[in-house]
Parts: C-alpha cells; structure tokens; sequence
C-alpha cells in the first residue's frame, strides 16, 4: 500500500533557506552601485561599489587592484568600471600613456588632454595638495614636503640610473626648501609653489642653504662637489625628457573641470622608453592627485594603469605608498592595475624593498581583481593574492571575461558583462578576430569565446 508522506511545512528564514541546495543564491555584497556582470556560481547580478563598501565598514581603505593576462579583459573591466560610475556621480581620472582610453573619452562625451612637445600643455607635478577640512597646518606640511620629495627623489634616481648619495639627497631637501622658504620661518599661508627650475636654480645658490651645512661641519665647496651629479641630472630632465612639459610656473597651463564625467591626460607622444615612460606618467599623476584636493572635488576614481613600470623604480613606488596612504583622508578611490604579477615579482629581488612595498600595497587593498595568469604566474599570484591552492588553479583556466574578485574575505568568480555601446569602446582586438575563411567578416563574441576555450580549456 502507498502511504503518502505528510510532513509538516518548513519554516525558517531567508538566511538559512539560501543553504539549502539547490536552492543557493549569494546575498552578494549587500551595497548599492553599478553592476558589473554575473556572479557564476550563484547566478546572481554582482553589483559593486568601492566607496559604499567603504561606507558599509566592509573596506578599511578605497583601494583595488585588477590584473590580467593582455586579452583577458582586464581593461574592458577598468573602462567600464570609469563609464558606469557616472550615472552614480563618480568621476574618474586617467593617465594614458599607450593610447587606449580614446573610446571611453567619446563615450563619456569628454576630449583627452593631449601632452608632449609642441603640444601647448604644461604642467607643475610640485603643485601642493590642498589643506583638508579638520587637517592640522603642521600635518598638512609635513605631507606637502615629503609629497615633492618622493617625487624629486624618484625623478633623480631613474636619471642616475641609481640611488642618490646623502650629499645629493641633502642638497635636494635644501634646495626644496630654499624654493618654499619653508625652513626660514615664513607662515604657511605665504610658502611659495616650487618648480624644477626653481629647485635646479636654488641648487646652484649656496647662499640659500649653506646656513644648513653649520650644524654638521660639511665645507660648502666640499659639498657643492659632492652633490654635482644631481645637479646635473634635474638639469638633463628640464631640458630634455621633460622640458616644456612638466616645468610648469605657479599658475599651470591646465586645470580639472570638475562638471565633466572625468579626464584623460594623454602621454602617448612621450612614450619613449620604459623609464622615460614611468617619469611622464608619475609627473602626470602628481599634478592630477593635487588638482583633486580641491575643495569643491566630486566623488572620483583614478586609475594607475601600467602599475608594473612605476615598481621598477624605488623611488617611484616610494610616492605611490604615500598617495594611497592619503586615499581615505581626501576621499579618492584608486585602482592599480598591470598584466602579472610575474612583473612585480621581477621588479628586484625577492627581500628588495621595492618588491616589498609591492606586496604591502597590494595587500593594503580591500577588493583584488585576478583574471586569467600564465602558468609561470601562479606562484607570484599565490604570494601577492593570498589565493588558496583552489582559486591559484582557477586563475590558469578563467576564459575570457571572467574574473576572481576577492573583497575582504569573500571570494566570487564573476562573469563581466558589456552592453552594446561598451562593446564598441572596449574592443581592442577587432582586427585580430577577422576570420579569412569567411571573407573578413568578424567573428562573433560566442565564436570567438568558443574557439578560445576550445584551445586553451578553460573555464565556461
């Protein structure tokens, strides 16, 4: 005989009844703000937002990193990252210095800023970041001061193609604060706004700062010829590699307009070289973080594309410490992104401390976004991530488009999904993607994702 079972009827929560398989769905991040595709194994929409994370105590600091193989979709996800968030009132700001962000300067309705020689733009990377609400005078010095120095000293040493010594290190202190009158007693409603030329020329003026030679019995001719190369080196930078550009007077040539979704200064007519590259784009980015202290400075995003470059230089990835540092203090969200971490690892030895302030800014970061790795990646990725034995595997198999986001301590693998006009302003890869079989015609996004997956086995 068949005897119907008769239960009574399950009651419980919400919060309980998504464990129950198969009825699973993630509560996902529980914050408003754009979304960013799907997330694969709930098959739920992944909204994301860095700073209502922030808000929601979910982040202790506005900061992400986002890496990937080239044709994993790393930028398509950066691009749109910067599009989607104006609709919610964040702008965002750019330094691109291989010429890739000129379909989402369309989109967005807004023209790069074209910088190079003969271009008209200059700028001053000494510009000083504005006092903050709250903010102490002697707090608000001490990090303009050391804000130009990092920079100055970063500058020098990729020039001399090493460190510089203590008398070359003095000199530039000095003549920094010979420039400002910082070291004389002036109020600080009255510092004057540093150049390279008029650092270079207070360098060649013992009498602005060999009253600070007294205290330590250093002989002024003595250290005017210890300290030479430096001279000579800011000397090359002003007149060379960066002369017209970034020698700006007190009043720059350019500034933000702020009632634009955003901006895009654009270096590719100085990419040159590798260093000449990392100097540009951090000149840039130095000017632009000062330009978004302003008071009336809206919501913003600023994106460090080619993060990699700026980790070959000590000097460099020393200034990028300090300005994430600042990220909660003035309101910025920042994302750092490169293609492997095999090229942070490469950026010196494995106790250097470049390599070490790498990994302390990566770590510093709330959100890490991995797309696909190359197999001689994984273990960098391993060590840079904090990926489990898992999600390291994962990163070799991941197709085109997804990516594992850890946020705090969460983890999802997300589908990253384009709508029609994003299409066309992330697409780098049209030409590649013409089939000769089929008389030029373009594959389609499924084809050509099928054939990718078909070669490599990687995830669906």
């Amino acid at each position: 005989m068949f005897w119907r079972l008769r239960l009574p009827p399950l009651v419980t929560t919400s919060a309980q009844l998504c464990s129950v398989y198969p009825f699973v769905a993630d509560p996902g991040l529980g914050v408003d703000g754009p979304l960013i595709g799907q997330e694969v194994y709930s098959r739920t929409g992944f909204v994301f937002s860095m700073r209502e994370l922030y808000r929601a105590g979910v982040l202790s600091a506005p900061n992400m990193v986002v890496t990937g193989e080239i044709g994993s979709a790393k930028s398509s996800l950066l691009k749109t990252i910067a599009f989607r968030g104006i609709p919610f009132g964040t702008r965002f700001y750019i330094v691109d210095v291989k010429g890739e962000y000129d379909a989402l300067a369309q989109a967005a309705g807004i023209r790069p800023v074209r910088i190079g020689p003969g271009a008209g733009v200059v700028m001053n990377p000494l510009a000083g970041i504005r006092r903050q609400p709250g903010q102490r005078e002697e707090q608000w010095l001490q990090i303009q001061r050391a804000r130009r120095l990092l920079l100055l000293e970063g500058l020098l040493e990729i020039q001399l193609g090493g460190p510089l010594s203590e008398a070359e290190r003095s000199l530039t202190e000095y003549a920094l604060d010979a420039v400002t009158r910082g070291d004389d007693g002036t109020s600080a409603g009255r510092l004057a706004t540093p150049t390279l030329s008029l650092v270079l020329r207070a360098m060649g003026d013992p009498q602005a700062w060999a009253h600070r030679l007294a205290g330590v019995h250093y002989q002024v001719d003595q250290f005017a010829a210890d300290s030479r190369r430096v001279r000579l080196a800011l000397e090359r930078l002003i007149t060379g590699a960066l002369g017209g550009i970034f020698d700006a007077p007190a009043a720059a040539t350019l500034t933000v307009d702020f009632d634009q979704p955003g901006a895009i200064l654009d270096l590719r007519a100085v990419r040159t070289s590798d260093q000449m590259t990392a100097m540009a784009m951090t000149c840039a980015q130095s000017w632009l973080e000062a330009e978004l202290t302003r008071p009336d400075a809206p919501p913003r995003v600023c994106l460090y594309d080619e993060f990699a470059l700026i980790t070959r230089h000590l000097g460099l990835v020393r200034r990028m410490r300090e300005q994430l540092k600042l990220a909660r203090a003035l309101g910025t969200e920042n994302i750092l992104a490169f293609h492997r971490f095999s090229d942070l690892a490469a950026s010196g030895s494995a106790d250097s401390e470049q390599v070490r302030i790498a990994r302390g800014l990566i770590e510093d970061t709330g959100v890490r976004v991995s797309y696909r790795q190359a197999a001689g990646s994984l273990d960098a990725a391993r060590e840079f991530l904090g990926t489990t034995d898992v999600e390291t595997n994962l990163l070799l198999h991941l197709r085109r488009g997804l990516g594992l986001w850890k946020v705090g301590l969460r983890s999802y693998v997300v589908k990253h999904q384009l709508s029609r006009v994003e299409k066309a302003m992330v697409d780098t890869d049209s030409r590649m993607r013409v089939d000769p079989d089929r008389q030029g015609r373009e594959l389609t996004d499924a084809e050509y994702e099928a054939r990718e997956s078909a070669a490599v086995g990687q995830v669906p």
